[in-house]
């Protein structure tokens, strides 16, 4: 999905918004309450934003403990290196 209107970006406190439309918060899928990850292309001239599902996170964090757990003893050496 591709949103091709322009949005105008405004002064918020001491910060820069977008603003985005309700029908784009409906498309995606998001509220005040959502998560989203920033990525600035290396040319800055692109920013996107990707929601972020919380049970992808969930997963990955029960991955990383699960990992880190089974590989205890190496990470311990590791860190007086």
């Amino acid at each position: 999905m591709v949103v091709k209107n322009a949005k105008h970006i405004f002064k918020s406190g001491n910060s820069y918004a977008i603003r985005i439309s309700k029908e784009d918060r409906s498309q995606l899928g998001i509220d005040e309450s959502s998560n989203l990850i920033k990525t600035i292309s290396p040319d800055k001239k692109t920013i996107s934003f990707t929601v972020v599902n919380p049970n992808e996170n969930q997963t990955i964090d029960a991955f990383a403990k699960k990992f880190m757990a089974d590989h205890k003893k190496a990470f311990d050496i590791l860190k007086d290196m």
